[in-house]
């Protein structure tokens, strides 16, 4: 092991400053939290700049660089301990990873030896220049197709020395630069907003360009899956990035969409807390619950400009809804006690990070954070408002992954597996309360999104009977 970290958010702006990469997929949580990621995390090329940093300080003499190639496999999340390990060094070869607990994040191999390739002849050409902004791109995958500029290098000689002393006495200041072009080239330019670093495998050049800029020009899109290709030269560098287009954040209905579907009466009278309604499913049902005449209060933990765009949009439609903040971590009396009047019905949206990275079968902390969610918050809420209100009907969102438990879920499939059970007991020694349970299939959100299109089914067409259901409560 070369080194250890654990990046942080100060870790992030200052890295966003000197490289021009200000996507907010590593510095706005809430943003963040609506990507594929779920949460900020830490710069590919940040990660990377460190490896080259860490092994240039355990190793001052090393021979040139010729050649490196990366590939980031997953994320790094903020306060998430990582390693520069490593795996191999050899007279011409050098492979790292930066690791974390359960598996390498990236896989760098680096050649030595004499720069022998020219600066290729299309970045010397007349090319558009791009100017700065700290606002992404948020281009379609067809506005990407045969995309050419040059980016000014964000990154001084004076920043490199600061931040990577040692990779800079070793590539020199204009190639750490070069290489931190590439993010921002990568999260700003094209693809911008909804981008995914993928993979860098780039060369070092003879000449030095005394222009201090990266040129790039895209070579090749796929919509299938996705993906951007482009050449990048600039700063006695040359190679290929490669990228992933995500999709965009979901869009739930809007109110506008769901008139017709439900009566302006149906669930008149009712008065219902949508844990988790600022997105996702959660502001599917408060939408469908205000619809149909209902009041409606909806919950945010992050999120609260999204629930104030909720509950604004039901508003003015001629809904009834408000918001506040509530995490399921604390306790419920604390944050739930001012209410002047007790919920009639709740839904349990929410939700941590489900998809994260791991080498493990099962992980022990995972079970905990997916139980501390799934089991204890909805039981000490429910336990709350029946204190208030007997004849509570309440909403556990289930999944089909209880029994199909596709690989890496164990300990999600275990967690909705034990609130499945709690719900089945409640509804044995605690009525008049009920609680519905629905075992859903993968659905459009924003935990759920990918890079490849997958076929889905309605979010309307399964929750909206769903929520007759359990507005049908008490019988």
């Amino acid at each position: 092991m070369l080194a250890e970290k654990v990046f942080d958010l100060a870790d992030q702006r200052q890295f966003a400053a000197v490289s021009g990469d200000f996507n907010p997929m590593h510095l706005d949580a809430v943003q963040a939290r609506r990507t594929q990621a779920g949460a900020p995390v830490v710069h590919g090329i940040h990660l990377l700049l460190w490896a080259l940093e860490s092994l240039s300080s355990a190793q001052p003499e090393l021979p040139p660089l010729r050649s490196l190639r990366v590939q980031f496999n997953s994320f790094v999340y903020l306060h998430e301990p990582v390693q520069v390990l490593l795996v191999k060094l050899e007279a011409a070869r050098a492979r790292l990873t930066v690791s974390a607990a359960n598996g390498p994040r990236l896989r760098i191999t680096i050649d030595f030896g004499t720069a022998t390739l020219d600066s290729p002849a299309w970045s010397a050409s007349p090319l558009r220049h791009i100017t700065f902004s700290t606002a992404p791109c948020n281009l379609e995958l067809a506005q990407m197709s045969g995309r050419s500029g040059c980016l000014s290098f964000v990154m001084t000689p004076a920043d490199a020395a600061a931040l990577f002393p040692a990779a800079t006495q070793w590539l020199g200041a204009r190639r750490v630069a070069v290489l931190a072009a590439s993010t921002h080239l990568v999260g700003m330019i094209c693809p911008g907003l909804n981008s995914i670093y993928a993979e860098l495998s780039i060369n070092a050049t003879r000449e030095f360009s005394p222009r201090d800029f990266l040129a790039f020009r895209v070579t090749e899109t796929d919509s299938r899956f996705r993906t951007v290709e482009q050449e990048i030269a600039g700063g006695g560098m040359a190679g290929i990035v490669r990228g992933f287009v995500r999709t965009p954040p979901v869009e739930q209905a809007t109110m506008e969409s769901l008139i017709g579907l439900i009566g302006p009466a149906d669930f008149a009278g009712s008065l219902a807390l949508i844990v988790g309604g600022s997105r996702g499913l959660g502001e599917l049902t408060a939408k469908m619950i205000a619809a149909g005449g209902g009041h409606v209060i909806v919950t945010w933990k992050t999120g609260k400009e999204d629930a104030e765009k909720v509950a604004h949009e039901i508003r003015l439609s001629g809904g009834a809804c408000h918001s506040l903040p509530y995490d399921v971590r604390r306790p419920v009396a604390d944050q739930l006690a001012t209410f002047a009047h007790t919920p009639t019905h709740a839904y349990y949206f929410a939700t941590p990070t489900i998809y994260r990275p791991k080498s493990e079968l099962f992980v022990a902390d995972r079970l905990q954070e997916f139980l501390a969610v799934y089991v204890d918050g909805f039981w000490q809420l429910s336990q709350f408002l029946r204190s208030r209100q007997p004849r509570l009907s309440l909403f556990y969102p289930s999944s089909v992954f209880v029994t199909e438990r596709p690989k890496g879920m164990t300990e999600y499939s275990m967690a909705k597996a034990a609130g499945e059970t709690l719900c089945a007991d409640m509804n044995l020694s605690q009525g008049p309360l009920h609680v519905t349970v629905s075992r859903l299939p993968r659905l459009p959100t924003d935990q759920t999104a990918s890079t490849i299109a997958v076929e889905m089914a309605s979010p309307i067409e399964i929750m909206l009977p769903i929520v007759r259901e359990v507005q049908s409560w008490p019988k």
